[in-house]
């Protein structure tokens, strides 16, 4: 996890545009990672670049994925003196959480607790090839493999630090197409491009609350805890998978 800094637009993407400043700091998972959302008022000498803060976000852990496995071999049905292809099929189903907290910096007392589930599923096809050379009459065995995995689901669910209160949860959409979306009780969020080509992130705040929560939420919803990025954090541990094996 851990994507670079964000600058905010207060409507179209220009210099003249530029509002707020998400601003990361330290490496992933210190004592010191965090998110700041700072706005351009820039008046400390010693950090000539550093804004006011207004709210900032901290990772409480790293993530925790759960692994459960399914696996089923089977052959392509291809057989030749040459070319002897043998294939095994491997499926992994995951389960992700971690927690962040939220808090507001310039104005004291706002504090928020954020709990994030996800799951998915991994496949893992592995094909074993024995390739005979014509004119030597050698035969060379060949191991390829082609992963994938897939984040099904993400809930959010956000608590009152003070209160331990829920104040909020919500679903991410759109995860089978080129479009996602977030929608809660403080904004709404729209991410085009899908896993492959992400754009902008487009966010409108809803209803009495501080845009810089709504925006900070936003934020880590659509970057440290999206789809791909939850996907690149996860490591298949094929090896514990019953009956796996490259033989």
């Amino acid at each position: 996890m851990f994507n670079k800094d964000y600058e905010v637009y207060k409507d179209e993407k220009g210099k003249d545009n530029r509002w707020l400043f998400l601003n990361r700091e330290g490496k992933a998972w210190s004592d010191k990672s965090r998110i700041d959302l700072e706005n351009y008022v820039r008046e400390d000498e010693e950090n000539p670049k550093k804004g006011e803060v207004l709210w900032t976000a901290k990772y409480d852990e790293q993530p925790d994925y759960k692994q459960a496995y399914e696996s089923d071999s089977s052959s392509d049905g291809f057989s030749s003196d040459g070319f002897k292809p043998q294939r095994r099929y491997f499926k992994m189903n995951f389960r992700m959480e971690t927690k962040a907290t939220i808090k507001s910096v310039k104005y004291k007392g706002l504090k928020y607790k954020i709990k994030v589930k996800a799951k998915g599923v991994a496949t893992r096809i592995v094909r074993k090839s024995h390739v005979k050379d014509e004119e030597t009459g050698e035969v060379r065995e060949v191991t390829t493999f082609t992963d994938n995995e897939y984040v099904k689901k993400i809930s959010y669910k956000v608590k009152d630090d003070e209160t331990g209160d829920t104040v909020d949860k919500f679903k991410i959409k759109g995860l089978t197409k080129n479009e996602l979306k977030w929608k809660c009780g403080a904004f709404k969020a729209t991410k085009e491009g899908g896993f492959f080509f992400p754009g902008p992130t487009e966010v409108t705040t809803e209803g009495p609350v501080d845009p810089g929560f709504c925006l900070i939420m936003a934020h880590i919803c659509a970057t440290e805890f999206s789809p791909d990025e939850i996907k690149r954090d996860f490591k298949p541990k094929w090896w514990d998978c019953p009956g796996y094996t490259e033989d």
